[in-house]
């Protein structure tokens, strides 16, 4: 018999709602419909995810409207249950690397800094002109 529930069980929210979690220690899953993406453990479940700072935020989003389902526990509690239920589970995520999405993104918004840097300097034939657009499309793109 488990100890804990099934982490579908567990209390969770989207991961758009992700602000709402709770700022204690604990163990948090991705999943979307019925399949665990990935397992993980925190000191503070609200400061994990906030923001996109999560190492697999990237791609939980691209799943389109998964939840964030935890339990908070006691620190050393929530690792050794993390690791126990990484090990039943074997989420994907967990063995997997983190692909290079940010990477993508950063040549992408230089791309297209550049690319407004060429067209305004071609077509108005000011290098302050270029210079000023390119700073604005990075930090549109950003």
């Amino acid at each position: 018999m488990r100890a804990h529930p099934h982490p579908r069980r567990w209390t969770s929210v989207l991961l758009e709602e992700r602000r709402s979690l709770p700022q204690t220690s604990g163990v948090y899953a991705v999943i979307k419909q019925k399949k665990i993406y990935y397992i993980g453990f925190s000191s503070n479940l609200n400061r994990r995810w906030r923001g996109k700072g999560h190492h697999r935020f990237a791609q939980a989003d691209k799943l389109g409207r998964p939840s964030l389902h935890y339990l908070p526990l006691p620190k050393q509690a929530a690792r050794t249950l993390e690791k126990r239920l990484i090990s039943e589970y074997s989420p994907p995520w967990n063995y997997s690397k983190i692909p290079a999405l940010s990477k993508v993104h950063w040549l992408q918004r230089v791309l297209m800094a550049a690319t407004c840097l060429w067209v305004l300097f071609i077509s108005s034939h000011s290098l302050m002109l270029g210079v000023m657009a390119a700073a604005v499309a990075i930090a549109l793109f950003h």
